[in-house]
């Protein structure tokens, strides 16, 4: 039995890091925008699976976008912005298998499987141009947390997201 537990401590539990890409033109001039506002979100978790409160993750989505874009020195738009934000958002549970081999295990039984349930977590967010065409996609994928840590990744995400947006340039005096 001991010999047991203390392979169950060795074997690495399977983790899920955050993977997200940005896509975006580099030679674009991203001075050119100046206010953003939201136009279409989608939760696309079937709703009897949902552990957030709909109206909580878009409020969540949206203040990191907004405090983001602001601080890179874009201002929201009470109409349509010079950039406009969507975004899809959803979560799946996936369960990981891994065989343990037969250590530990009575003769004759050649293995024993262990298994974790993962709820993972996709969002992609789009900003376009006024014209409808992409300038800046966020993809990302990562294992959700509960509650306000759930908040915590989201700005995360965003924060990531948006490192590579370009600095305003200084303006000669």
């Amino acid at each position: 039995m001991f010999l047991r537990a203390s392979l169950l401590l060795m074997i690495p539990l399977y983790t899920w890091g955050q993977g997200i890409q940005t896509r975006f033109e580099k030679d674009r001039d991203y001075t050119v925008y100046k206010t953003f506002s939201f136009g279409e979100a989608e939760i696309i978790t079937p709703k009897d699976q949902r552990q957030i409160d709909d109206q909580l993750l878009h409020r969540w989505i949206r203040d990191a976008v907004a405090g983001e874009l602001q601080q890179k020195g874009l201002q929201p738009a009470d109409s349509l912005g010079d950039l406009v934000i969507s975004y899809i958002v959803g979560a799946t549970t996936q369960r990981d298998f891994q065989n343990l081999g037969p250590l530990g295990m009575a003769p004759g039984n050649p293995s024993q499987t262990w298994s974790q349930d993962v709820r993972t977590g996709s969002l992609v967010i789009d900003l376009n141009d006024r014209n409808g065409f992409l300038i800046w996609r966020i993809d990302a994928t990562m294992a959700l947390s509960a509650g306000a840590a759930l908040e915590k990744q989201i700005d995360q995400v965003v924060f990531q997201g948006y490192k590579k947006w370009p600095k305003p340039k200084k303006k000669k005096k």
